[in-house]
């Protein structure tokens, strides 16, 4: 005699089938969102080779692609005087961008996570002010470092100024009465600081020093040099390591500090570590081609709209924007007006402070 199925045994083998449809329609969906952000790594990654090759093809010797590739290629068959353009002063300023672009795009995003401020990047908060003050120290003898050369002078005061106003930033916002606003507000204060200090330093500078001192502030790729290319490349990829490294950590910051710290993390100790590396990066940019704005602001915004906050995928997508954003305002500045190379920090803001706006407007003024 067959045993007849129980209702309760049909309804449970009905529930247990729909849960793993559930849970299979789910994981499909979560592989195809993951694809699809790698996808667009990818599309970044090759946005950024395109522009570089880009920025190299454009200069005022009006070389075509053919000499400009035969140059970077096969340079012992190339001509002289296309050899030296390119590689002694194409190539190093066009190099110079993504790495500057990429490590400013890293801090801001750095920033705005461990601060929990969207509006937070170097620029906005005087971070690149505080390290153009430390510059201008060595740049006027205030300062002077016996046994090391004047562009590591720059470099090192640059990163003493950055890293103190960067923890000044950082015990800002740990105050459970200052409001993101408020926050805000101190890091403009300081940007506005450090900006009357540099007045200062441009009144009491003799000719030449002042001449390297406006120079210096406008922000330009010219300065690059290989020496610094190899720092950057070297230097990057090892602080965009150790943050993919604590990404979960980021991620979990996001949620708020009491989430996190009931996860286990030691968020004190994660935004030390994190806020030293912005520092170092930010300073190191700073020193070696000037103040750069809204870098850091507008490349991790971009990210996070694409796709969204998961630090494995929002971190390098920062950085290859804000390759890409540094790169474009290179091309634009030699391309504008044929001859001369306007400031960076003039293309930047054009992109900037529109975009700066519009968050402003998109939040409600609400942080």
């Amino acid at each position: 005699m067959n045993e007849i199925a129980h209702p309760q045994d049909t309804l449970n083998a009905q529930k247990s089938l729909t849960v793993s449809q559930s849970v299979h329609d789910a994981l499909t969906l979560h592989r195809a969102r993951e694809s699809k952000k790698k996808i667009m790594l990818m599309v970044f990654f090759l946005l950024s080779i395109i522009c570089l090759i880009a920025d190299i093809l454009i200069g005022s010797q009006g070389l075509t692609l053919a000499q400009v590739l035969q140059a970077i290629f096969h340079p012992a068959s190339s001509d002289i005087a296309s050899r030296i353009i390119i590689w002694e002063i194409r190539m190093p300023m066009s190099l110079m961008a993504p790495f500057v672009g990429g490590a400013l795009a890293l801090a801001g995003a750095q920033m705005q996570t461990t601060l929990n401020n969207p509006l937070a990047d170097p620029y906005t908060f005087g971070i690149s002010a505080a390290a153009g003050f430390g510059a201008s120290l060595v740049i006027t003898n205030i300062i002077a470092i016996p046994f090391i050369a004047v562009q590591y002078q720059i470099a090192t005061m640059a990163f003493v100024m950055c890293l103190l106003t960067t923890f000044m930033i950082a015990a800002m916002s740990s105050l459970k009465r200052i409001s993101v606003e408020g926050v805000m507000l101190f890091g403009v204060a300081i940007m506005f600081a450090y900006d009357g200090m540099l007045t200062m330093m441009q009144y009491i500078a003799t000719e030449t020093q002042l001449q390297t001192l406006i120079f210096w502030q406008m922000g330009s790729l010219d300065r690059g040099s290989w020496e610094k290319i190899t720092i950057l490349a070297i230097l990057l990829p090892v602080v965009l390591a150790i943050m993919m490294k604590d990404s979960w950590k980021l991620s979990s910051l996001k949620m708020g500090q009491e989430r996190a710290e009931s996860m286990g993390i030691n968020v004190n100790r994660l935004r030390i570590k994190t806020l030293l590396l912005v520092s170092l990066i930010t300073s190191l940019s700073v020193a070696f081609v000037g103040a750069i704005g809204f870098v850091g602001l507008v490349a991790p915004h971009i990210a996070r709209m694409i796709l969204g906050e998961d630090q494995r995928y929002f971190l390098p997508a920062s950085v290859l924007l804000g390759a890409v954003l540094l790169e474009l305002a290179s091309i634009a500045s030699k391309s504008i007006m044929p001859g001369i190379i306007l400031p960076l920090t003039v293309m930047m803001s054009i992109i900037g402070v529109p975009f700066f706006v519009f968050l402003i407007i998109k939040k409600g003024g609400k942080f």
